[in-house]
């Protein structure tokens, strides 16, 4: 007791102390305790919000890629014409650069049982071998049954020997039950599906997305209309993963969030526990989602057409959205007063982090991230604003559309991180050229477009600054250890004088940019009327053509070369003739550059090599025929098999042909050219370089390429007796072949003393209308020689 006693002063007088220090306690305990609530709330909420921030930029990514497989239906859709095999793949290949994770892109027609036999022989003729509509038997193809109606992969990216070919997606249930429903609903279809075709690796099934493409201009407003109007389908195959991934590294997904995308529900997952993801971006092994659901997580969905992939984010182990609580254990060290001003910092720190995480999703959402530019979206939208102001203002406004001049080559030879940094400071110099009120939008690739409005001349306007900008991207760009120069082709359009909605504007601004590359680029076109006339009419000359060489309208004349010295003819060269129905012969200049844009060249070259080694098999055994083959040709990996078999069928010895082959073949893929070139010497056609002196005329060419013989364009004959350099370059040209132990061909002989004069300069071979001009095989008369009377008359 007495030890009581002496304590109790001491207590009286460190009560007040104790009291502090129990209360301090209680305040930090209760302190700690609520921040350690709050720091959960705010880590779920901070982890929330950075989920549904990724979904939402995966969902953007996942519809730009849609809508890039939407382009290849409005392709099939706005056209009078059947869309070709080469137009479709050059489309799509454009269409999905530098976008990894599609697969594959298929065009499905829709084949009755009567055009069956039709498209397996139009397939075979595009060069498919043995193309027939298969139908799937277990895990082999085998010859699809009779049916009433097919849908079979008719065109693809896939290798043209790709068993894939004519598999008819009617004769599997689950890809027959998706086509069904876009074709019912014209909405966009997506299906879970593995590919039938073997393949490397154990990967996860793709997704397929079906996209319905229905006859133009017919109603779709029932489903009876859309099951009657059905053309066919465009079908695109995912590698989800690859793709999400892309998605991710592209736009710079946060480390923090972990996302595992799952398969859509159906009655074949039979429990959570069996559900692992397609997708996880996490390094540890996949979760089920019912292990997913028993942490802290974001459940949302990633839509692909009418099926939604079910996604589940967790914050990732380690990472700086994970909860801890080292705050909580912060305040119950230091008290209560330093736990309410940590609360308060700490509150107010979470509300700038709010704010910039929503302003973050709007900038992803209408904001290129290469250029920071706004996006296609942004750019759309702006339109449709000024669309709706136009009837209640009365203001006017214009759209400029942009394509970079020589961009694919800066691309190709100095590759994509050159490219992304021309693009960025291309889209500095745009920007120093515009109002403050002027919209600047990237659309895609080397595509940008602007909106400019407020001015009272909008016509005056908009080619002023047109001009500014043609001039600003001529200048000279700087990149690392390169010097850049490009050009920009400019097409505009006016509201409302060209049009009142968004889709007629950028239409016709794409109708003038068209003029602007046509008119030789870097300048700048107005959209007029005509325009679309023009376009009309290349349209119906296009369709023209096409059923030209299917009903062989086409012909081939022949105008002789003769030997220099002797005056004997040695040959004839094959050139093209095209009898129209009603228009009458039309020219070659004006057939022939579009059959090169549409691809048409490759079947009308085979017909002129075809005809011309028939015909020439049946001339004196002297005589040789020479043929033409267009730069567009040369990229078919089958020019060398068609040429042999022309040869095979003809029965026209090698030796006696002689393939014309112009500079600008030369200037892309040396290597293979060579080769290819090398394997003709090697069965004895003659090579020989056309037009030469009009284009690069690199000495190098002869030296490198095995040509046998150089033809001098006509343009330096015409002027052969009346400018003396005209005769220097020849004589030099004539040296230089002799050296290269080459012969000379001099085209565009009209007159007696031209021919003299090239005979004295040492030229080997003239041709021209001196000689005859171009005429049918059946109005050459073989049996005469070329007499100088003949030549005189001539």
């Amino acid at each position: 007791m007495t030890g009581w006693w002496r304590a109790a002063p001491l207590l009286g007088l460190y009560r007040p102390a104790l009291v502090a220090v129990a209360v301090g306690l209680l305040f930090s305990v209760a302190g700690a305790a609520a921040v350690a609530r709050w720091e959960n709330r705010v880590n779920k909420l901070e982890f929330e919000n950075a989920a549904e921030t990724e979904a939402i930029v995966m969902q953007n990514g996942m519809s730009e890629y849609i809508s890039r497989l939407v382009a290849l239906r409005t392709l099939f859709e706005s056209t009078n014409e059947e869309v070709t095999r080469s137009e479709f793949e050059t489309f799509s290949t454009r269409l999905f650069e530098r976008h990894p994770g599609m697969l594959r892109i298929a065009w499905l027609p829709r084949v009755n049982r009567k055009e069956r036999a039709e498209y397996e022989a139009a397939a075979i003729t595009d060069g498919v071998p043995g193309y027939r509509i298969k139908s799937l038997q277990g895990d082999a193809f085998a010859v699809a049954p009779q049916s009433d109606e097919y849908f079979p992969v008719f065109y693809s990216t896939q290798p043209k020997t790709s068993q894939v070919y004519g598999m008819d997606y009617a004769t599997v249930p689950e890809r027959r039950a998706a086509l069904e429903r876009a074709r019912d609903n014209d909405r966009i279809a997506a299906l879970r599906t593995r590919l039938f075709e073997p393949k490397e690796g154990g990967r996860l099934p793709d997704v397929l997305v079906a996209i319905p493409v229905y006859a133009k201009g017919t109603s779709r407003e029932t489903v009876a209309d859309r099951r009657r109007n059905l053309a066919g389908f465009v079908v695109g195959v995912f590698d989800l993963p690859v793709l999400v991934q892309s998605i991710r590294v592209t736009t710079g997904a946060s480390p923090a969030v972990s996302v595992n995308v799952y398969p859509p529900f159906t009655g074949q997952i039979v429990s959570l526990e069996q559900s692992l993801p397609d997708y996880s971006s996490a390094a540890t092994a996949p979760q089920s989602m019912r292990d997913v659901a028993r942490a802290l997580h974001w459940s949302g969905s990633l839509k692909i057409g009418d099926t939604d992939w079910q996604v589940r984010a967790m914050p990732t182990a380690g990472g700086t959205l994970e909860t801890s609580y080292d705050r909580a254990v912060a305040v119950l060290i230091v008290g209560m007063l330093l736990t309410l001003s940590t609360y308060l910092m700490l509150a107010s720190r979470n509300s700038r982090r709010l704010s910039l995480a929503n302003r973050r999703v709007l900038e992803l959402a209408q904001t290129d991230i290469l250029t920071g530019l706004p996006n296609r979206a942004f750019f759309l939208a702006r339109l449709d604003d000024l669309n709706g102001q136009l009837n209640d203002s009365g203001s006017t406004f214009s759209i400029l559309m942009l394509d970079l001049d020589r961009f694919k080559n800066v691309n190709d030879s100095l590759g994509h991180g050159a490219g992304d940094a021309l693009l960025r400071q291309v889209a500095q110099r745009l920007k120093s050229a515009l109002r403050a009120t002027d919209v600047l939008a990237r659309l895609g690739g080397d595509e940008f477009a602007i909106i400019q409005e407020g001015c009272e001349d909008q016509r005056v306007c908009s080619t002023e600054l047109a001009g500014r900008i043609a001039k600003l991207v001529a200048e000279p760009f700087l990149l690392p250890g390169h010097r850049v120069e490009i050009g920009t082709s400019i097409g505009i359009a006016i509201a409302p004088d060209h049009g009142s909605d968004h889709e007629q504007l950028l239409k016709k601004a794409d109708l003038a940019l068209y003029r602007s590359k046509s008119a030789g680029r870097n300048c700048f076109t107005i959209y007029d009327e005509a325009m679309s006339a023009e376009l009309e009419a290349r349209s119906t000359l296009e369709g023209d053509l096409r059923d030209a060489i299917a009903l062989c309208q086409l012909e081939v004349h022949y105008q002789p070369f003769v030997d220099a010295a002797s005056g004997q003819r040695r040959g004839f060269e094959a050139l093209v003739r095209w009898r129209h129905p009603s228009r009458g012969l039309i020219p070659p200049d004006q057939f022939i550059p579009l059959a090169e844009e549409t691809g048409l060249i490759v079947p009308l070259g085979e017909f002129v090599l075809r005809r011309a080694c028939a015909d020439a098999a049946g001339w004196p055994s002297g005589l040789a025929v020479a043929v033409n083959l267009s730069p567009i040709q040369f990229k078919e990996a089958e020019l060398f098999e068609m040429i042999c078999a022309a040869l095979a069928d003809s029965g026209l010895p090698p030796q006696r042909l002689e393939i014309e082959i112009t500079e600008s073949v030369l200037l892309e893929r040396g290597v293979e050219n060579l080769a290819f070139m090398e394997r003709l010497k090697n069965i004895g056609i003659e090579l020989a370089l056309d037009d030469f002196g009009t284009g690069y005329s690199s000495l190098s060419y002869l030296t490198t390429f095995p040509f046998d013989k150089i033809k001098i364009d006509k343009s330096f004959i015409r002027n052969l007796t009346h400018q003396p350099r005209s005769s220097a370059i020849i004589a030099s040209i004539v040296t230089l072949a002799r050296g290269l132990d080459m012969s000379v061909t001099a085209e565009g002989v009209e007159t007696c003393e031209e021919f003299e004069r090239l005979k004295a300069l040492g030229v080997n071979f003239a041709q021209g209308y001196l000689f005859g001009r171009p005429q049918p095989v059946d109005q050459i008369a073989f049996d005469e020689s070329v007499r100088p009377s003949q030549l005189d008359a001539a």
